[in-house]
């Protein structure tokens, strides 16, 4: 549902004509670069998949790109080319076994925090120089804090346990790029901060810190115990940034940004209450990238001499023993595979748009995740809107409040899947009549008496006055 966010805002705003300022934002608004890049690829492209798919290609060009300039500044030693040549084995190996372990797909899709790992292997060789052009980068750093602040745990927290066990922890032998990098972070904190006064930014949904440690805890041990993937290459993270720490001093300082990176991002949402469940993971998922990065390098780099030689042993081992986990291991079921969500028209979308030429019915409601595919893929341009299940009264998350408060009148539809039919009806009533999908998967209700469901859409904000 992430990987559809974006484009529901577009859609919402630029072809409803709905208000920017009407709704509610994920926690993390990925205003940019995220948001821009979707507009204009979906200017281009006019469809949601297509738009999905460019952007797919984009990222990971870009991924490949910034990847291998940050081997690079890691082993400075490493020709050019076979930096990028092992930053295409990496991505390629990572997509060969996403099939095993679907988080892996966020890698290719806006709105996941891929955005904030982009731009720490970008900014990284320019801090490890010491020298960053200040006119273009350091503005753009401040938005792309203001648009995810998971910066804090993969940007500003690793650089200054860097540069703290580099020139001392008190930060007085800082280099002086140093001032303007914290201040651009604090800048870009203090800006979201102010655009919250304007726009409503829904707040992370945390567990306390005692039992997010015990989900992440239970997950990674019957992960290990199940030899599924995600438990396997949490565990390579793990150890990836203890070993680069133990490196950093002889090898470069590199190296230790590397392992606070790693171990910043494997341990600190669980204690920040952050994880939840398997899905939580994908805070982790840039260390998990890593993970054949550095044990590609690791191993060579007492070896420079046999460099190039150890490094491809190294990695094919890898290779080799994660493959086998591939075929042989469990895969992670728990994961919901985002691809799924893009690449086939839904068929609540088809059997939706089918009935819309032959009934009269307004606007459907549905689960959240139903009505944004049914939003974003309908040829119709069905308007779908998203109810809670545990109430059936309006969903404000992430969401335009006006569909709830300003419904069109006439009647509704409602997708029952997903809601409990015997619900639906202790809350709503009887519907007025049943709509069958050709498909012969999933009813549509009809209710010509909306007066009741739509004091429930309103409810949320009558609870606030």
């Amino acid at each position: 549902m992430e990987a559809l966010y974006l484009p529901s805002v577009l859609i919402d705003v630029l072809r409803d004509g709905g208000s920017l300022r009407a709704w509610s934002f994920a926690p993390t608004p990925y205003f940019f670069p995220d948001l821009p890049i979707v507009f204009i690829f979906g200017y281009i492209t006019e469809n949601v998949f297509r738009t999905l798919t460019l952007y797919a290609i984009f990222q990971t060009s870009l991924l490949a790109y910034l990847l291998g300039r940050f081997i690079r500044a890691m082993e400075p030693k490493m020709p050019r080319p076979q930096s990028y040549v092992f930053s295409l084995l990496i991505l390629s190996f990572l997509f060969l076994i996403a099939e095993k372990f679907p988080l892996l797909y966020f890698l290719y899709f806006p709105s996941v925090h891929i955005s904030a790992f982009l731009t720490s292997l970008w900014i990284w060789p320019y801090l490890k120089r010491e020298k960053v052009p200040k006119y273009s980068i350091f503005p753009l750093l401040s938005l792309l804090t203001v648009s995810d602040r998971i910066l804090v745990l993969e940007l500003y927290l690793p650089t200054l346990l860097a540069w703290a066990r580099r020139y001392g922890r008190w930060g007085v032998s800082f280099p002086l790029i140093s001032i303007r990098f914290f201040a651009t972070g604090l800048i870009g904190l203090g800006l979201h901060s102010f655009i919250k006064i304007f726009l409503a930014i829904n707040s992370p949904n945390k567990l306390s810190t005692l039992e997010s440690i015990s989900h992440w805890w239970t997950d990674f041990y019957t992960a290990i115990l199940s030899l599924n993937l995600s438990g396997i290459f949490l565990a390579f993270a793990i150890l990836g940034g203890i070993l680069c720490l133990r490196k950093g001093k002889e090898s470069g300082h590199s190296y230790g940004f590397l392992g606070y990176f790693q171990l910043s991002l494997c341990i600190l949402p669980p204690l920040l209450g952050l994880y939840s469940g398997q899905n939580s993971l994908k805070y982790s998922l840039p260390a998990i990238v890593m993970v054949p990065v550095l044990f590609g390098i690791l191993p060579s780099i007492k070896n420079q001499n046999y460099l190039s030689h150890s490094r491809n042993f190294a990695f094919l081992g890898l290779i080799f023993g994660l493959g086998i986990f591939t075929i042989f291991g469990e895969g992670t079921g728990q994961f919901r595979d985002p691809w799924e969500s893009i690449t086939i028209r839904p068929p609540e979308t088809v059997c939706v748009d089918e009935w819309k030429e032959k009934d009269s019915f307004v606007f459907v409601l549905s689960e959240p995740r139903k009505a944004r595919r049914i939003l974003t893929y309908s040829e119709k341009r069905v308007l779908a809107y998203p109810i809670d299940f545990s109430t059936l009264e309006g969903s404000y998350s992430v969401s335009n409040k006006e569909w709830f408060l300003f419904p069109p009148e006439g009647p509704i539809a409602i997708l029952p899947e997903g809601l409990g039919e015997s619900r639906i009806k202790s809350f709503y009533g009887e519907p007025s009549r049943v709509l069958n999908c050709e498909s012969g998967n999933g009813k549509i209700w009809i209710y010509e008496d909306t007066a009741k469901i739509r004091d429930y859409l309103q409810r949320p904000v009558q609870k606030t006055k």
